[in-house]
């Protein structure tokens, strides 16, 4: 089915069960949440993650109403897909998560032993 003043279509077809993204994901999502972008623009830190950072203008946007929360949901749950797609696609990408897991791991299991003493 063509939809109405879009460029794409929509397929709904027995064991469809993923839909992706066929352009460059990063412009997709920018395009896709512009609103969410425009934000984070105002973030103190560049790479805010938009969760529990100081000074992040998106959460303070849903906060007092500019935002919805659902959309703020819907931006972080499409960027960890993506991550995710990265890492399944890209073998660099994928180290990178592992060495950052293994870091996490590694403080945990300090601070409990810390915890414990």
């Amino acid at each position: 089915m063509l939809l109405p003043d879009a460029a794409g279509m929509l397929i709904d077809g027995p064991g469809t069960r993923e839909l992706g993204l066929w352009t460059d994901e990063e412009t997709a999502l920018a395009g896709a949440f512009a609103d969410v972008e425009a934000l984070a623009a105002g973030c103190r830190f560049r790479d805010c993650s938009h969760g529990t950072e100081p000074g992040c203008a998106v959460r303070r946007a849903v906060e007092v109403g500019l935002l919805p929360d659902v959309r703020l949901r819907s931006f972080t749950k499409l960027q960890r897909e993506l991550a995710h797609v990265r890492r399944d696609v890209d073998a660099a990408a994928r180290r990178e998560h592992r060495r950052h897991e293994r870091i996490l791991n590694l403080a945990a299991r300090h601070h409990i032993r810390a915890k414990r003493r």
